[in-house]
């Protein structure tokens, strides 16, 4: 067997490289540290956010004033080299907290780096999704479309009554913190794997919530529900935020 040549080793390296330019990218990402992207960025960067929002170098750092990166990872990146550059396939997945509001998801990156001397920077980055599992409808599902809302005093007498099931769709660490009288937890990106073991009964009379009107976790649950095949969902579209404002209840820890 023969050893490799000098192009396989270099090939090599410039993988090593730019592997470990996503690691340090990732813990920059992690702990907002916006000193680091200076040795990470080229000049001329472009960061390409899940919305399409397009941002420099400079405004991709300031981004940490206003967010928290509570856990980030960058799952399976795949790595393609072009001479001096490098196109990295990979899943970002974060739990994040951005100006108050839930910002956690799995999305898909895509990173361009380039060779500069000795070194690899990162040149682009763009995110879509959030991704979500492939699920299908089953026959019997009721056709999605917005979900019915219910009012904060609807709410409130259904929970006072035990009328209605309650399910916080923030993940785990924003429930823990604070949640509605009894709420259940379950997420979007969970229901299909987990929503017959917390929500047996597709029958019962199910209400939904999570920050805000602004939080898109809460209809991205009713509607996931629905096309599970439950049968009575509903959508607290305030959310919590609503709920505090007007002095009633809340709960905290991880158990309902």
């Amino acid at each position: 067997m023969t050893g490799r040549t000098a192009t396989e080793r270099n090939s090599a390296m410039s993988r090593r490289q730019i592997l470990d330019l996503v690691h340090r990218f990732a813990d920059a990402e992690l702990n907002g540290d916006a000193a680091a992207y200076e040795r990470l960025l080229t000049p001329d960067f472009t960061g390409i956010g899940p919305v399409g929002f397009v941002l420099d170098g400079r405004q991709w750092a300031a981004r940490h004033d206003d967010l928290t990166n509570h856990a980030f990872e960058v799952l399976d990146p795949q790595v393609r080299l072009y001479g001096d550059a490098a196109v990295v396939t990979a899943v970002q997945r974060q739990r994040t907290t951005a100006r108050g509001h839930d910002a956690s998801g799995s999305f898909r990156l895509t990173l361009v780096a380039v060779r500069d001397g000795d070194r690899w920077a990162i040149a682009n980055l763009q995110l879509s999704g959030p991704l979500r599992p492939p699920t299908a409808p089953p026959p019997s599902a009721p056709a999605t479309g917005d979900p019915e809302t219910i009012s904060r005093d609807e709410l409130r007498t259904a929970i006072a009554a035990g009328t209605a099931v309650t399910v916080d769709a923030l993940p785990a660490p924003a429930y823990d913190r604070r949640h509605l009288p009894s709420a259940l937890n379950l997420t979007a990106e969970d229901a299909p794997a987990s929503a017959g073991d917390v929500l047996p009964d597709r029958a019962a009379r199910i209400v939904v919530y999570s920050t805000d009107t602004s939080c898109t976790r809460g209809p991205d649950l009713a509607a996931e529900l629905k096309r599970l095949g439950y049968r009575n969902v509903r959508l607290y579209a305030d959310g919590i935020e609503d709920w505090v404002a007007a002095g009633l209840p809340i709960e905290t820890g991880g158990g309902a």
